[in-house]
């Protein structure tokens, strides 16, 4: 479909950009694909790192198991984070939003303070009442852009049966109970 044939099927509050003309419209738009949250970590010569995400992505591949992360290139956090052996990748789950803000924070000292963890015999670190967890090692690093594309193997993983946290348009969301049919 071409942008004119696009304008034209658009509501008159729709906004049509390319993608090198408005950095804010783009990321507004891109906003509105909610997106689960979640934080990456690790335990390395006895200190944590962590990074969180919203652009993940599971069943990228069933064998092996992948999973995909996008990390900015610019990340000060990620060559520590991927200094660990193993990585631990918790969703969060709802009602974690404030423990997102703390872990997504300059203060990276600050990240761990009075946080719940378990830190797995490999490095790997979780949070704790998590939605999902993940064990992972890095797979492949792919340049995507201003992002790193990680793919990560996942070697162990599990739930908790607790709903995760969304992220959509710039604000954690829940997720509401799908209609039932009549």
């Amino acid at each position: 479909m071409t942008i004119t044939a696009l304008a034209k099927t658009t509501t008159s509050t729709s906004k049509v950009t390319t993608c090198s003309d408005d950095p804010a419209l783009i990321r507004e738009t891109f906003g509105r694909f909610p997106s689960g949250v979640v934080v990456v970590a690790t335990e390395h010569n006895l200190q944590k790192h962590a990074l969180v995400a919203s652009s993940f992505m599971v069943g990228v591949s069933l064998d092996p198991c992948l999973v995909a992360v996008a990390v900015q290139r610019s990340s000060k956090t990620w060559p520590l984070v991927r200094s660990g052996k193993t990585l631990g990748v918790s969703v969060f789950s709802r009602g974690q939003g404030p423990l997102t803000r703390q872990f997504a924070g300059k203060n990276r000292a600050a990240r761990f303070d009075e946080v719940a963890v378990e830190v797995a015999d490999s490095g790997a670190v979780f949070i704790e009442d998590a939605a999902l967890w993940l064990e992972c090692v890095v797979h492949d690093e792919v340049e995507a852009g201003d992002h790193w594309m990680i793919l990560l193997e996942t070697t162990k993983m599990g739930f908790s049966g607790e709903d995760p946290l969304v992220w959509h348009r710039a604000q954690f969301r829940d997720l509401v109970a799908a209609a039932t049919s009549e």
